[in-house]
């Protein structure tokens, strides 16, 4: 292995332009067999995903969606049953031996609880990969001094896992997977036991790794929150399948599946207070309001349509929730309101919306 040298990302495509592929997954599938104790378990189910090169790929999913087993199937740990898999053009589904270690060594790991070792320092945890490669202490010394350094961390060189915070642990945890050099950094649930502060500076040192370095980064997570910070495009996992894909601000501003909606509630404002939720029925015929979903994306996510839409049809529209927020350099509102339960009403307000590109849906009704 050479020195170390950190140029900036060549490999990112220009803006607009689809990069060239840095991980293909087809027909992926991972069947775990039956045993005397439980019946086979079907850990992944066809599975199709491509991430391109300088990407930050985001795969979320309640637990037991397959999102562990894909990650350890990208870096070799899990041998898919069926279907292909390959990392910067080496197909690792099919490499044994030398050949998936040297494959691995492209593939940084990112992991929850750090698995740092107690007994080394800081220094000595990072060094650890470089030391198996073969590298001799002067170009070790180097190699890992350059990565303290991108991390923050260059004064605890010295310092015990012991006496490190829950976000200094981490840092060495990427400092030790950017160790050899990878193309790909794979992140299991890297931020799932920090702090809100804590993450949030994790997550934004991801965000500049792969800006300098142009490492395309996989992350697993079950929070919304962390795709929304730094992810390009993110898969949704339900059952070992991916159920829906797509650019961040897309899928979350407009999911297509009703698992989708479930799991993203929570950040996209979704997510009804349990006071209305207890009150909402299906009934027209008895009802005094309708309550209805207003989504806002886009450039005119800003704009007062719902006072507009009071003022020209005389409308009493009471706001019950609301959320404004931005994904990507682009604003996004989810907004909950009350409105006359007339059909009339209704296709007058569902048509003037959408020249405010407002999605309305209609989420039933309150006496």
């Amino acid at each position: 292995m050479s020195a170390p040298t950190f140029p900036e990302a060549s490999r990112r495509a220009a803006r607009g332009a689809r990069p060239a592929q840095m991980i293909r997954i087809e027909g992926v599938s991972r069947v775990y067999p039956a045993t005397k104790k439980s019946a086979a378990v079907a850990a992944l189910k066809d599975v199709d995903i491509a991430i391109g090169a300088g990407e930050i790929y985001g795969l979320i999913g309640r637990s037991g969606a397959g999102k562990s087993t894909l990650l350890r199937a990208i870096n070799g740990l899990e041998r898919p049953t069926a279907g292909r898999i390959s990392v910067d053009g080496a197909g690792i589904s099919a490499l044994d031996g030398e050949q998936l270690r040297a494959a691995r060594r492209k593939i940084g790991m990112i992991f929850q609880h750090f698995n740092l070792l107690s007994s080394r320092t800081t220094f000595d945890n990072v060094a650890l990969p470089l030391e198996f490669a073969g590298l001799d202490r002067k170009a070790i010394g180097m190699r890992v001094g350059t990565l303290l350094e991108l991390v923050g961390i260059s004064d605890k060189r010295h310092r015990y896992p012991v006496e490190l915070s829950g976000g200094e642990k981490q840092r060495v945890g990427i400092a030790r997977a950017l160790a050899t050099e990878p193309k790909v950094l794979l992140s299991d649930e890297a931020t799932s036991a920090l702090d809100p502060d804590t993450t949030r500076a994790i997550l934004a040192l991801l965000a500049d790794i792969n800006r300098t370095l142009g490492v395309t980064i996989v992350l697993i997570t079950h929070e919304m929150a962390v795709v929304k910070e730094i992810c390009h495009r993110v898969g949704v996992m339900e059952a070992g399948q991916v159920i829906e894909e797509g650019d961040v601000y897309d899928v979350v501003s407009r999911p297509r599946t009703d698992i989708a909606r479930s799991f993203l509630s929570a950040l996209s404002g979704r997510e009804l207070p349990r006071w209305l939720a207890e009150k909402l029925h299906p009934d027209r015929e008895r009802a005094l309001k309708a309550v209805l979903r207003l989504r806002f994306t886009g450039e005119k996510a800003t704009e007062p349509a719902i006072a507009r839409l009071a003022q020209k049809f005389g409308a009493d529209v009471a706001i019950l929730q609301a959320q404004v927020d931005e994904i990507g350099g682009r604003p996004f509102g989810s907004i909950v309101v009350a409105a006359p339960a007339d059909e009339e009403f209704d296709a007058a307000a569902h048509a003037f919306l959408a020249d405010y590109d407002v999605a309305v849906e209609r989420i039933g009704y309150v006496d």
